[in-house]
C-alpha cells in the first residue's frame, strides 16, 4: 500500500521545516545532513504517484515502495523524538542549558548515526529510482476509459427483480412538468454493483417515458468525461452517424439541430466526473430542447450528483430480503425442480443473507450455483467459496475497485484504515477523524487557518459522498455513527495488504501478524493465562495502531500483559483500550512518547499516573466509564499537544486541575455523565478556540457568594463553542451589586442545543436571580434544541415571551420545560415555526396561571409538531395547549372536540399524571397523522366509553401503549377505526381491565399485544384466531383461570392463539 508514502513525505518535509528541527541541527551541527535528507525525500516524493501506479505490475517497484517505506518511518520516528525532546526540555528544564553543544545530554553522538543511516539509506532508495524508470508526476494521470464497462439501453422484460418503488419514484421525477429548469439532471446514487444502470434502463424503456419524450438518448460515460466525445455519442446515440473528425463548436451545432425544440430524455451513465465547468458547457450544449426535457445520471458518488446541478438525487439500497431471495431464485433454480428441494431452499436463504442485498453478488452466486445440484455441493459452496466471490470475485471486486482507484491518494489509506474495525460495527465518525489525524494522514492546506479537524472531517465527508460509508439508522440533530457495507469493508480488507490487520485467533490456529503491519486492531480475548505479545511479535516494534475490539466491558488486562505491551509497540501513534478493563495504569505509560492517541475505561483507577503527563504529543485523552477516577494528574498542563479531553461516566470526578486554562490547544471538553463535578476551574474563558464543551457547571460557593455571574461571563470569550451545551447551578444563584451577566451564549451561532438546569428542590421565594441568569442565556437564531430544568422564578425570561418569539427562534425543533412550577404564564410556543417536539411536564402553576393577551389562529398553531408530551401539569396549562384562546375553558375534564384541530402534523402523543381527565371526547378525530399514543397515571380518564369519536378519515395509529388507568375495562371501540395500521397494543398496571373484544380479529396488522398487571382478565376472544400477523402474545401477572385456558395443546384458549409463534402467559 503504496498510498501512505506521499502524505508521509509531505509530513517529513514539513517536520524537517520546523523550527524545532532547524534550531537542533544548527546546535548539534548537524544542518547539512537535514539539508541533504530533505533533498532526497523531496526526490523521492515526486515519483511516488508514478510508484503507486506500477506496482500492481512490477515486483521489483513493490520491493522498493517496501524498503522505502520501512526507511520512510525511521526518519519519521526521528523527527518526532526531536520535536518531543526539544518539548521536554522547554517545560522541565532551562532551555539554555539543553542546547549547550558541550551539554552531554543532548546524546548526539546516538542521535547523529540513527540520521546519517537513514539518509544513507534513502540515497541509496533514490539512485535506485533511475533503474525502475520512475517518472516525475505531481498530479495523476488521466485514467483510460474502460471499454468493459460499456453498457446500453435495452433490458429484456422479466430480467429486472425488484426496484418497483425505485422505478416509480424516478418516472415521477421524469413525468414532472412543474419543473423550472429548461433541462432539468436528476441523479441515480449508489454503490457498484447495486443495479443503477438496471434500473436507468427500465426507466429508458418503460412505455410512459418512449409516449412522454421525443427522443431518448443513451450514453455510457465511464472514466472519461470529456464534453466533445460525449456530445458525439448523443448524437450517434441518435442516429447521427459518428462525427469524430468535427471540432467541438461543429459538433456543438449538429447538438443543436438535432435537439431543437425536442423534448428528449438523455440518460448519462456510470459518470465520475466532478469538474463542474466541464458540467456546464456540456450542459449549455443541451438547452435548446424543450421545455421539460430530462438528463438522468448514474453515479457513485453524491459529489457528482451535486456537481450536476441534479434537481433530486435518488438513494439506491440494498434489495428487500424478498426482492434478494427472487433474484437468487431465478438465477440458481431457474425452471430447475430444485426449487423444490426444502433443504436448498433452506441453504439458499443462508447465502442470500451473506450476499449483502446487492444484486450484482446475487446473480454472480446464483448463475454459480445453478451448476450445483446437491445439498453437499451447496454447503461447501456456502462456507467455502462464498467469501472468493462475495470478496475476489472478479465481476464483483472489481467493479468496487473502481471506486478506490478514483480517490484521490490521500483518501486512500484513510479508507483502508477503517478495515480496523470489524463488519457490521458501527463507527464513530469523531474516533475515527482523530486517529486519523494521529497518524498524520491529514495533510496540511496552504493557509494554516484551516483547522486539521475541518480538513479531517472533509476527508470522512468525502468517503460518504463516495458511498464507502453508510448512514445509519438514528435520530440525532448531528449524527455520528456510520457503518460499512460488507462488501466495502472486503474491499478495504482487501486494498490494505496486511499493512492494516485485525489479529483474530482460532482454538486451531496461532495469531499471527503479517511482517508489513503498522496499524492493528486486535478481536480476541486477552487474559492473564495469554503470552501477549507473542514473543514473535518484536519485529512489529514499529507498531502504530493498537485497539482492543473485544467487546465485552468484562474482560480484563492483567498488569504483567499491558506492561508487555507498552514495552513491546513503543512507537504507538494510536492506543485504544476502552473494550478491556484495566486494574490499574501504569507509570511505563508516559513512556509512549510518540502516542497521540490514548483512550482507557477502568473502572478501579482512582487517580492517574502523573507520568501521563510526559506524553507531550498527546492530542486526544478519552476516559470513559472510569466510575471510580476522582481527579486527573495535576500537571495536565504539560500535555501542551491536547486536543480533545473526554471523560464520560466517570461519576467520582470532582475537581478539574486548575492548570487546564495553560492548555491553549484544547478544542474540545467532554464532561458528560459526571454528576458530582463541582465546579468549572477558572480561566476556562481563556480556552477561545473551544468547540466542544459539554457540561459548564456553577459551583455551590460561587453561587452563594454571587460569584455566579463571573462564572456565567466567561462563557462569553467561547464563542465558536458547537453542537450542545449543558449549564448546570449547583446552588441558589444570588446577584451581588451591578455585576450582571448579559448575552452569555447570544454570540455562539454555532451551537445547535442549550440545556440549563437549576439547583434541584429549590422551593425558596422567588429572589429575581435565576431570572437574571436565565436573561443572559438568550441563545443565537440558530439554536435547535433548548431545555430549561426546575427554574424557580415566577416568569420566563422577556425573550421567550415576545410576540415575535419565531423571529427569534425560528429554527427551534425541541423544546423541553420540566419543573418550572411557579411561572405564571407560558411563553407563546405556537409561534415556534419550526417546533416538531414539545416536552412540557411537572407544570403545576397555580390561580393566576394564563396565556398571553394575543391568541393565536388555527393557522399559526404549532405549525410543525410531530410529538408531544404532557406530564403532570395542571389541566389550566393543559387547556392553553390543547386549546387555543378564545375556547379555552376553566376546570379541564374534557377534551374539547377542537382542542387538535390544527395538529395535523401530530406523529407522537403522550398524556401521563392529568388526575381531572375524564374524557377524551372526538378531539383524536383531528390527529390523521398520528402513529404513537401513550396515556397514563390518569385516574379519571374512561376511554372505553368513546363510542361516540367518529373518525371519518382514514388514521395511520401504529402504536397504542396505556398505564395504569383505574377506569379502563376493555379497549376502546374507537381502535377499530386503525385495523389496517395498528401493529402494537401495550397494556400495563390497568388493574381493571377485563375484557378482550370479540372485533379485535378486524385489526389485520396487529403484530405484538402485551398486557401487563391485569389479574381480572379470564379469557381470550374467538376474534384471536383471525389475527394471523400477531407474532408476539405476553401476558404477565394474569389470573389462575387464563394460564390454565391457555395450558398448550389442552387449554380451552389454547386453540384461539396456537397460530402465534411467541406466547408467554405468566
Amino acid at each position: 500500500m503504496a498510498e501512505i508514502l506521499y502524505g508521509l513525505a509531505a509530513e517529513i518535509l514539513k517536520n524537517l521545516g520546523s523550527l524545532a528541527v532547524q534550531e537542533v541541527g544548527s546546535i548539534w551541527g548537524q544542518s547539512d545532513e537535514l539539508s541533504k535528507l530533505s533533498g532526497t525525500v523531496s526526490s523521492i516524493q515526486a515519483v511516488l504517484i508514478d510508484a503507486e501506479e506500477q506496482q500492481q505490475s512490477s515486483h521489483e517497484v513493490r520491493d522498493w515502495i517496501r524498503k522505502l517505506k520501512r526507511v520512510f518511518f525511521e526518519a519519521d520516528d526521528l523527527l518526532d523524538d526531536f520535536a518531543t525532546e526539544v518539548t521536554h526540555r522547554k517545560l522541565v528544564s532551562n532551555v539554555s542549558i539543553f542546547f549547550s553543544k558541550s551539554n552531554p545530554v543532548l546524546y548526539n553522538l546516538k542521535i547523529s548515526k540513527r540520521l546519517k543511516a537513514i539518509r544513507e539509506n534513502l540515497d541509496v532508495i533514490a539512485k535506485n529510482k533511475a533503474y525502475l524508470n520512475l517518472v516525475e508526476r505531481r498530479q495523476p494521470l488521466l485514467l483510460e476509459s474502460n471499454l468493459d464497462r460499456e453498457t446500453y439501453s435495452f433490458v429484456p422484460d422479466g430480467e429486472v427483480i425488484g426496484r418497483n418503488d425505485d422505478r416509480t419514484k424516478i418516472l415521477d421525477f421524469l413525468m414532472d412538468s412543474e419543473v423550472n429548469e429548461n433541462v432539468a439532471v436528476i441523479s441515480i446514487v449508489g454503490l457498484g454493483g447495486l443495479g443503477k444502470t438496471t434500473l436507468a434502463q427500465l426507466v429508458y424503456n418503460s412505455e410512459m417515458v418512449q409516449v412522454k419524450f421525443e427522443k431518448r438518448l443513451w450514453v455510457c460515460v465511464s472514466d472519461v468525461f470529456e464534453v466533445k466525445v460525449i456530445a458525439e455519442k448523443i448524437i450517434e446515440s441518435a442516429g447521427g452517424g459518428k462525427a469524430n473528425c468535427l471540432q467541438l463548436d461543429a459538433v456543438q451545432k449538429q447538438l443543436r439541430e438535432m435537439l431543437d425544440g425536442k423534448k428528449y430524455l438523455l440518460v448519462l451513465d456510470d459518470v465520475w466526473n466532478e469538474d463542474a465547468l466541464k458540467w456546464s458547457t456540456l450542459k449549455n450544449m443541451l438547452i435548446g430542447g424543450a421545455k421539460g426535457s430530462k438528463i438522468l445520471v448514474t453515479t457513485r458518488s453524491d459529489v457528482v450528483a451535486e456537481v450536476s446541478g441534479s434537481i433530486h438525487q435518488h438513494k439506491l439500497g440494498d434489495l428487500s430480503e424478498e426482492e434478494a431471495w427472487a433474484l437468487f431464485e431465478k438465477m440458481a433454480f431457474e425452471c430447475n425442480k430444485e426449487s423444490e428441494n426444502s433443504s436448498l431452499v433452506e441453504i439458499g436463504k443462508k447465502i442470500v443473507k451473506r450476499c449483502g442485498g446487492v444484486p450484482l453478488v446475487i446473480r454472480s452466486v446464483g448463475s454459480l450455483l445453478r451448476l450445483k445440484r446437491t445439498e453437499d455441493e451447496w454447503i461447501y459452496f456456502m462456507n467455502q467459496d462464498l467469501s472468493s466471490i462475495t470478496r475476489g470475485g472478479d465481476s464483483v471486486m472489481a467493479i468496487l475497485r473502481l471506486s478506490y482507484n478514483h480517490l484521490p491518494h490521500h483518501l486512500k489509506i484513510c479508507f483502508a484504515y477503517c478495515s480496523l474495525f470489524p463488519k457490521d460495527s458501527l463507527i464513530d465518525r469523531v474516533d475515527l477523524i482523530d486517529m486519523w489525524i494521529a497518524q498524520g494522514f491529514i495533510q496540511s492546506t496552504t493557509s494554516n487557518r484551516d483547522n486539521v479537524e475541518d480538513i479531517a472531517n472533509s476527508y470522512f465527508i468525502d468517503l460518504l459522498r463516495r458511498s464507502f460509508f453508510q448512514e445509519t439508522e438514528e435520530d440525532k440533530s448531528f449524527p455520528q455513527f456510520y457503518e460499512m457495507h460488507d462488501l466495502i469493508h472486503d474491499l478495504a480488507k482487501e486494498v490494505a495488504d496486511g499493512e492494516v490487520f485485525s489479529i483474530t485467533e482460532t482454538e486451531d490456529a496461532e495469531i499471527v501478524l503479517p511482517e508489513q503491519t503498522l496499524y492493528a486492531s486486535c478481536l480476541f480475548q486477552i487474559n492473564g493465562s495469554m503470552a501477549f505479545p507473542k514473543p514473535s511479535y518484536a519485529k512489529h516494534m514499529k507498531l502504530r495502531t493498537f485497539i482492543y475490539l473485544n467487546g465485552s466491558e468484562y474482560v480484563f488486562i492483567s498488569n504483567s500483559t499491558l506492561e508487555r505491551m507498552l514495552a513491546s509497540f513503543e512507537c504507538l501513534r494510536v492506543l485504544d483500550l476502552r473494550h478491556v478493563q484495566i486494574k490499574f495504569l501504569l507509570q511505563s505509560l508516559g513512556g509512549l512518547k510518540h502516542l497521540r492517541y490514548l483512550a482507557i475505561s477502568c473502572i478501579s483507577i482512582v487517580t492517574l499516573p502523573n507520568s501521563i503527563t510526559k506524553l507531550h504529543n498527546l492530542q486526544v485523552l478519552k476516559l470513559v466509564n472510569c466510575i471510580n477516577l476522582k481527579k486527573l494528574p495535576r500537571d495536565i498542563w504539560r500535555l501542551v499537544s491536547l486536543r480533545r479531553l473526554v471523560c464520560t461516566q466517570c461519576y467520582a470526578l470532582t475537581h478539574i486541575p486548575p492548570g487546564l486554562w495553560q492548555l491553549s490547544s484544547v478544542t474540545h471538553l467532554d464532561f458528560d455523565d459526571c454528576y458530582s463535578l463541582e465546579d468549572m476551574p477558572p480561566g476556562i474563558g481563556q480556552l477561545t478556540s473551544l468547540r466542544t464543551l459539554t457540561s459548564f457547571v456553577v459551583g455551590k460557593e460561587s453561587c452563594i457568594s454571587g460569584l455566579a455571574s463571573d462564572k456565567l461571563n466567561e462563557l462569553k470569550g467561547l464563542a465558536d463553542l458547537r453542537n450542545r451545551l449543558h449549564i448546570k447551578f449547583m446552588g441558589r444563584a444570588s446577584v451581588i451589586g451591578e455585576r450582571i451577566p448579559t448575552d452569555v451564549v447570544k454570540r455562539m451561532k454555532h451551537l445547535q442545543e442549550l440545556s440549563v438546569e437549576f439547583e434541584y428542590g429549590n422551593q425558596e421565594d422567588d429572589t429575581g436571580a435565576d431570572l437574571i441568569m436565565l436573561e443572559a442565556l438568550q441563545p443565537h437564531q440558530n439554536i435547535e434544541s433548548l431545555k430549561i430544568q426546575y427554574y424557580s422564578g415566577s416568569r420566563f425570561p422577556s425573550w421567550l415571551m415576545v410576540d415575535n418569539l419565531g423571529f427569534l427562534l425560528p429554527k427551534l425543533v425541541y423544546l423541553n420545560i420540566t419543573s418550572c412550577c411557579k411561572c405564571q404564564k407560558l411563553p407563546p410556543l405556537w409561534r415556534l415555526p419550526s417546533l416538531e417536539n414539545l416536552v412540557l411536564w411537572n407544570l403545576e402553576g397555580d390561580d393566576k396561571f394564563m396565556l398571553p393577551s394575543n391568541s393565536p389562529t388555527y393557522e399559526c398553531y404549532f405549525p410543525s409538531l410531530k410529538y408531544l408530551y404532557l406530564g403532570e401539569i395542571s389541566e389550566k396549562i393543559l387547556n392553553q395547549i390543547l386549546c387555543p384562546p378564545p375556547d379555552s375553558i376553566e376546570g379541564l375534564e374534557t377534551m374539547p372536540e377542537d382542542s387538535f384541530k390544527s395538529l395535523t402534523s401530530l406523529q407522537s402523543l403522550s398524556i401521563t399524571h392529568c388526575r381531572n381527565l375524564v374524557s377524551l371526547s372526538t378531539c383524536l378525530t383531528h390527529l390523521t397523522s398520528l402513529e404513537f399514543l401513550y396515556i397514563a397515571c390518569c385516574p379519571l380518564l374512561y376511554l372505553s366509553n368513546e363510542e361516540a369519536m367518529q373518525l371519518e378519515v382514514p388514521g395511520n395509529l401504529s402504536t397504542f401503549n396505556v398505564s395504569n388507568l383505574d377506569k379502563l375495562m376493555s379497549l376502546p371501540v374507537w381502535l377499530q377505526h386503525f385495523s389496517g395500521t395498528l401493529k402494537s397494543i401495550q397494556i400495563q398496571g390497568c388493574h381493571n381491565f377485563t375484557t378482550i373484544p370479540e372485533w379485535i380479529g378486524d385489526l389485520i396488522a396487529l403484530n405484538q399485544l402485551e398486557i401487563y398487571g391485569s389479574p381480572m382478565l379470564t379469557s381470550f376472544p374467538e376474534g384471536m384466531r383471525s389475527l394471523t400477523a400477531l407474532q408476539m402474545l405476553i401476558v404477565h401477572g394474569s389470573s389462575s383461570s387464563l394460564k390454565q385456558r391457555c395450558d398448550k395443546e389442552v387449554g380451552e384458549d389454547w386453540p384461539k392463539i396456537a397460530h402465534i409463534p411467541r406466547v408467554d402467559i405468566l
